[in-house]
């Protein structure tokens, strides 16, 4: 290292400031020409950094998949994910409405956008690592290994809490705590979480932050479980009945990530139903024996908000209109201040609703669930496969079908119709896509405004994307 710093400094004079900008494209380059010669192997810098330039490119994913960088960072920021540094920490984007707005629509930016997290520290895309997520190296996995280290750092933390007698701050966390309470914690990388808590202060002040109002909340012993054995056999007693719900993922039914669990309650047998099982862990939550708890990262003062508790109804929306954006391969239906977007998420396939703005940010809701709500208010939807099938086949029925459904769409202009469906300015799997995804999102925005009563549908999706159906079961969201 020594001689690295030698060699820099003797070069420093390349570079404008004085020292590598990594913001700059050109400091990159000459950077990655430095280390490779005092390293004497080529060096790619780009390969681990999403600078403007990377982030602007296409991801390539498992099976030739191509998808925008920037579509995925946008939909990752949006969804409150963390995302993984070239530094080896994590950060979450608290500044998500100004970043979007920068990133929704770009097919490339030419400057690093800044970030900003819940206590104001500053950073900006370039510092951020191109993982498998982005097509590069070292990510997917890692970044599942980031989820579960995180969510059993939090279980760690927890079981630190509850043995003190009050309030603990980051300097209760260190390596004699974090041993104490090993057997209090069912966790799936109690090594690896603990590591995280030793050298990353963000997950460490959330993590307190979050113990401490959780334990000022409920009282009690607990086992703190994470992916442990308990856990799985919830999840075993559940799965064979999410279809008949119409749930197709269990984070609908509850998005906990970690389940607090009192020691007589570890060998708890499931009833043979999903309302029951519900109402048992129901029961559970109001004796303060079975907390399930959805994390986010949380800043120095974390909130607990409980969900599906039987006092409190689901939420209700106010439908206010759609906006159908002939450009572009999707629609929107406007709600309160928020909005949910209808479209493929990957390329000819995978039709979803995703929300944008405050109500449920992030959360998604399938095919499935979006022609259910539907079709309980007396609408019908296409199978996605037909309209693909009609698309991919050039189905001479499909064009004019298309078209009939673009005049009927308040906001559309049937003179443009013609420019959008078989654009000059894109390729011809563009147009494809373009047609599949839009004539999906043209039948639900239809039917939605279309319908007599469009509030509940809103309700029905919005409830669904935030875990609040009739079938999904109590859970705390801590953040």
């Amino acid at each position: 290292m020594d001689q690295f710093d030698k060699f820099l400094n003797n070069n420093a004079w390349r570079f404008s400031k004085g020292y590598p900008d990594l913001n700059n494209e050109q400091d990159i380059l000459l950077l990655e020409s430095l280390v490779s010669k005092i390293l004497n192997e080529n060096i790619s810098l780009s390969e681990t950094a999403l600078s403007p330039t990377e982030l602007s490119k296409d991801a390539t994913l498992p099976g030739g998949v191509k998808i925008p960088r920037i579509e995925i960072l946008t939909r990752k920021i949006q969804n409150d994910e963390a995302l993984e540094l070239n530094s080896g920490e994590t950060f979450i984007v608290d500044n998500k409405e100004e970043v979007i707005n920068q990133l929704e629509g770009k097919t490339r930016i030419t400057s690093a956008i800044t970030l900003i997290d819940k206590d104001g520290n500053k950073i900006n895309t370039s510092d951020l690592k191109k993982t498998t997520e982005f097509g590069g190296g070292g990510g997917m996995r890692g970044g599942s290994d980031l989820t579960a280290k995180g969510e059993s750092a939090q279980a760690i933390v927890n079981a630190i809490r509850y043995s003190f007698p009050g309030n603990i701050t980051n300097e209760d966390v260190d390596d004699e705590s974090i041993a104490d309470v090993k057997s209090k914690v069912r966790v799936t990388d109690f090594e690896g979480a603990s590591e995280l808590l030793k050298t990353n202060p963000g997950w460490l002040t959330s993590s307190v932050s979050i113990a401490n109002s959780l334990a000022s909340a409920y009282d009690g012993l607990f086992i703190q479980n994470r992916g442990s054995e308990w856990v799985k056999n919830l999840e075993k007693a559940v799965i064979p009945y999410l279809k008949e719900a119409g749930i197709s993922d269990i984070n609908k039914w509850s998005p906990a990530d970690i389940w607090m669990v009192a020691p007589d309650e570890m060998n708890i047998s499931w009833p043979n139903s999903l309302g029951e099982i519900n109402s048992l862990l129901l029961k559970k939550y109001a004796e303060g024996k079975i907390i399930g708890i959805s994390l986010k990262k949380s800043g120095k003062d974390a909130t607990l908000k409980i969900f599906n508790a039987p006092e409190k109804s689901t939420e209700s929306y106010k439908f206010k209109g759609i906006d159908p954006r002939p450009s572009a391969a999707k629609g929107y239906i406007l709600f309160d201040n928020s909005s949910m977007e209808f479209r493929n998420f990957n390329g000819l396939s995978a039709f979803q609703g995703e929300i944008l703005g405050d109500k449920a940010a992030g959360g998604k809701v399938g095919y499935g669930i979006i022609r259910k709500a539907l079709a309980d208010n007396g609408v019908t939807l296409s199978p996605p496969k037909e309209i693909r099938d009609e698309v991919v086949n050039e189905d001479p029925k499909f064009k004019a079908k298309f078209e009939k459904l673009w005049n009927s769409t308040e906001g559309l202009e049937s003179e443009d119709f013609e420019l959008y469906y078989d654009n000059p300015k894109k390729t011809l799997n563009q147009n494809l896509a373009y047609r599949v995804s839009k004539y999906l999102a043209l039948e639900v925005l239809n039917g939605i405004n279309n319908s007599n009563n469009p509030d509940e549908i809103i309700s029905d999706l919005l409830n669904y994307a935030s875990s609040q159906t009739k079938d999904s079961a109590i859970f705390v969201k801590a953040s």
